[in-house]
């Protein structure tokens, strides 16, 4: 079963209207309700951004007093049914919490005017948990317009693009559900970070004023962004909408699981794949498409897309990589501002493929006083790293020349020379090192070599023994994942530092502070657990539930081993730092 993270849930409220906020009895079947713990079950989620709407007859005060409670909820549900579910700020927390059969729990604020104007407001819901914010509910407010609302602002205010450049300083998410067009393209020109719809449809398919028009849909893909299709039956339906307009009168037009794969299709097809998740809106309301008709419901709409074409690799993307990318781009704004250390030094991270993010690299950078950029390379890279005290640029599946599948590398290659030039502190990790040894001069395969898959023993040399980053191995060190032997010949100035029995050039370093690894000192046993058989088995494969119980015992001296390189790793990067102050 295919995991599912959720964009939108009104839970909170259904239990303020109904339950006085109780967490009580939601063990059981909650007949009035779309969710409750068995029916989540059934239906694989994984993960869930819990809404924290506040109704608009509620003004000022009132509306901050109400948003916290239902802040307050969340962290109780949590509380109560340990076992169920975890408190998640982070996409590496959200990981661990779906590998361990937990659900990861999220908030997400639904609504500008919760902050009553107030960024101190804002601040203070990021710091209680709130990865998101909906820049309007369905009334226009002070600062945004919204869809459904009369326009005062033609989109946003000044300070509605305060607020905006603020969420991005604090790691929120920028949702633009229930905003109008205008303000989603505002929103969109002045954020510096992916945005997110939470729970709307395309509105080339229906056109409800709640939709996503195709312009905006491409350039929130274009950003590395994510529309989260819902399942509301009016959003996903012309007959459904036009029935509703004209007053309800006779039987609703019936809409079912095939109109929600349409709306995710058009998204893909405007988009593409990496920009489309799922936002059902389950207990915000009342009517859902007939085979949905609550939070059970989400493996049965994979099914259908199944049925369609799409891959298995298509459906995690959908079901909930794609939602874990957009949130971790702004991890690290949200730790620096949660530590209080936004004036840390700065990393640049080249993410080259979806799915081989920083992972844990990200939380030890932050706990070494390392602040974090993570770009990824479809979405657009800097120009140039003025600005930035390291560089790590992360594997991607890929040759160092193929532009066809990675047009961004020549951008990448120009930071990669820049980084030897300047001898700034890098980590260039699988196609990294590959990017930064031809570059250097050396020789890299034109196709991949030998293969070592799991867990690895990295041989230090003695300079290795010596370096300040590679001596957080000791002697040898178990590495976790794939390792291929790619780069033939290092370059003339370069310092051999590790080799394993399989790829002899395992580590280098050029200058004092440039190293290119073959290995993935940001990978974890507990990633591996992901891993699928090949359907094309090499030679010697082993199968993979062999190469997870490898890993899980070799789990502990890998970590400690990886978080003394890191560790090397960030005390130069605040080295460098305090040379270029």
């Amino acid at each position: 079963m295919i995991p599912v993270i959720d964009g939108h849930n009104d839970l909170a409220w259904a239990r303020r209207k109904r339950h006085a906020l109780s967490t009580q009895q939601l063990h059981e079947l909650v007949a009035e309700a779309h969710t409750d713990i068995p029916r989540l079950h059934a239906g694989g989620v994984g993960g869930q951004f819990w809404s924290v709407w506040v109704d608009s007859a509620l003004e000022g005060a009132a509306q901050v007093t109400a948003t916290l409670e239902q802040i307050d909820f969340v962290h109780r549900l949590v509380q109560d049914y340990p076992e169920v579910f975890a408190f998640t700020r982070t996409a590496q927390e959200a990981r661990t919490t779906i590998r361990q059969g937990r659900i990861a729990s999220l908030i997400g604020v639904e609504g500008g005017a919760q902050i009553d104007g107030s960024l101190g407001v804002l601040r203070q819901y990021a710091r209680l948990g709130a990865r998101y914010m909906t820049l309007t509910w369905n009334h226009t407010t002070d600062w945004a317009d919204a869809a459904t609302d009369e326009p005062r602002h033609d989109g946003l205010s000044d300070f509605g693009r305060d607020v905006v450049r603020e969420m991005n300083r604090i790691g929120m998410l920028v949702d633009l559900a229930h905003v109008a067009p205008t303000t989603m393209r505002d929103a969109i020109a002045t954020s510096v970070r992916p945005v997110m719809v939470s729970h709307s449809g395309a509105a080339a398919l229906c056109d409800h004023p709640r939709n996503v028009p195709d312009d905006v849909i491409a350039a929130i893909g274009a950003g590395g962004g994510i529309v989260m299709v819902a399942f509301v039956p009016t959003f996903l339906s012309q007959s459904r909408h036009d029935w509703h307009v004209a007053g309800e009168v006779g039987a609703p037009p019936e809409v079912t699981i095939a109109d929600v794969a349409d709306h995710i299709e058009h998204v893909r097809a405007v988009a593409g794949v990496h920009a489309v998740g799922i936002g059902a809106d389950y207990d915000g309301t009342d009517a859902m498409p007939t085979g949905l008709e609550d939070v059970s419901g989400y493996q049965r709409l994979l099914d259908e897309l199944r049925r369609r074409g799409w891959t298995e690799d298509e459906l995690q993307a959908l079901a909930f990589r794609n939602a874990l990318r957009v949130l971790e781009a702004s991890d690290a704004d949200h730790l620096a501002f949660l530590s209080g250390r936004e004036g840390r030094p700065r990393v640049l991270i080249v993410v080259n493929a979806d799915g081989s993010g920083p992972r844990r690299l990200l939380r030890w950078l932050d706990a070494a006083g390392v602040r974090a950029d993570v770009r990824y390379g479809a979405h657009g890279l800097p120009e140039s790293l003025d600005g930035y005290d390291g560089l790590v640029m992360l594997g991607g599946g890929m040759m160092p020349d193929d532009v066809e599948k990675g047009p961004w590398l020549p951008t990448e290659r120009r930071l990669a020379s820049e980084a030897i030039e300047r001898d700034l502190p890098t980590l260039g990790i699988c196609l990294g090192g590959q990017l930064l040894a031809q570059i250097a001069g050396g020789e890299v395969r034109e196709s991949y070599g030998v293969k070592e898959r799991g867990s690895t023993v990295i041989r230090t040399t003695p300079a290795g023994q010596q370096d300040a980053v590679m001596s957080g191995l000791g002697g040898a060190a178990p590495m976790i994942e794939n390792h291929q032997d790619q780069i033939t010949v290092l370059p003339a100035d370069a310092v051999l530092l590790a080799s394993s029995e399989g790829v002899a050039i395992q580590a280098f370093r050029l200058g004092a502070h440039v190293r290119g690894v073959q290995f993935h000192p940001e990978v974890s046993a507990d990633d591996l657990q992901w891993w699928s058989e090949p359907t094309d088995p090499a030679p010697g494969d082993r199968p993979v539930a062999d190469l997870v119980a490898e890993a899980l015992h070799d789990d502990d001296e890998n970590t400690a081993a990886c978080l003394a390189l890191v560790r090397g790793f960030a005390q130069e990067v605040r080295e460098a730092a305090g040379i270029r102050a």
